[in-house]
């Protein structure tokens, strides 16, 4: 692909993306068949910046490592296989996350379909290596390639470790909610911005920094996450409506009630997956007890920190602007 200076929209981004994951399939030989499963676990038919999974469909959020290039400095083609790996795993994060899910439901079994959902997400975390390993072919520095994969790998296994304590413990603090958050998501959000920004740049301060307004943006993008529950869409699940763990609001619901309200709240987050009047009275119990004002404030403080990372590390310009409004635009809580 001839080198340009001039960055598409990120509909053609993504595009780009798609077709560079493509190559890395022809030249692996894919079978056709596994190659379309993968290939339509990338372009999922509805998503938004806030939500999951994060697909190849002109979404802004997998041209995060190019912008972060691109805001140092650099060339937006830089971050080509970075975008390219970090889109994959997350696309897979979101697959063995619904089975996961699924499971906790059902039991530890996984049927034919949730099967095969896992083989796929096992494809897309290899395409995500083959990526990787391309790096030196796209003129990275061999130290830089090195050091991009370590924390590639250093990030998945956090991820991996906050979903382990998300699926074993079932009620957890408020403190333990939050540590799960910031492993979770904040994590991975925070090495797509320091990955693009460490192609281009090699200052430490100045690429932490990117770090650090990916690590608030991701948290920033859990918070909605779990806030969903409160505030439920038609046609689309809630997370307290499963037999699953505690998420924010439940668990700040417990930190700030008395013994007798945790109860009755415990009793009935237990029975919502089978009672939708339990699950409506436990929303209502907390979003009366500020759970929503206390994350909305919690959203607010990490869209300054972010916005203050990103201004000290980066130069004005396109690439700058357009993270700052995708930061806006992910921080803008809709009311319970």
């Amino acid at each position: 692909m001839a080198v340009s200076t001039v960055r598409p929209a990120s509909h053609q981004f993504a595009r780009f993306i798609f077709e560079r994951i493509e190559s890395l399939w022809s030249e692996a030989v894919v079978e056709p068949e596994y190659r379309q499963a993968m290939r339509a676990a990338l372009a999922p038919a509805k998503s938004s910046p806030s939500s999951r999974p994060v697909g190849f469909n002109g979404l802004p959020l997998i041209a995060l490592p190019a912008w972060s290039c691109e805001a140092v400095g650099g060339n937006w083609q830089q971050a080509e296989l970075v975008a390219a790996a970090w889109g994959l795993l997350y696309s897979a994060a979101h697959l063995l996350d619904a089975v996961e899910d699924s499971q906790a439901d059902a039991g530890l079994q996984p049927t034919p379909s949730q099967g095969a959902t896992i083989n796929v997400a096992t494809g897309l975390i290899s395409s995500a290596t083959l990526a990787l390993n391309a790096l030196e072919d796209s003129e990275a520095r061999s130290e830089t390639a090195r050091e991009v994969r370590g924390r590639f790998h250093g990030a998945v296994l956090t991820m991996c470790g906050g979903q382990h304590s998300d699926l074993t413990r079932l009620e957890p603090t408020l403190e333990q909610c939050w540590q799960v958050a910031e492993a979770k998501s904040g994590a991975f959000f925070a090495l797509a911005c320091w990955a693009g920004a460490r192609l281009a740049c090699s200052d430490a301060t100045q690429t932490d920094l990117f770090g650090q307004f990916g690590q608030n943006l991701g948290t920033v993008i859990q918070i909605r996450d779990d806030l969903s529950g409160l505030t439920p869409v038609a046609g689309e699940p809630s997370d307290l409506s499963s037999a699953g763990s505690w998420t924010l609001p439940a668990a700040y619901a417990m930190s700030v009630g008395s013994d007798d309200e945790r109860d009755q709240l415990r009793r009935l987050l237990q029975a919502a997956p089978s009672d939708a009047t339990a699950l409506a009275e436990a929303r209502r119990r907390m979003i009366e007890c500020g759970a929503v004002l206390y994350l909305t404030v919690e959203v607010e403080r990490r869209r300054r920190q972010a916005e203050a990372a990103l201004t000290a590390a980066s130069q004005s310009g396109r690439a700058r602007d357009e993270l700052l409004a995708l930061l806006r635009e992910v921080c803008t809580v809709r009311n319970a």
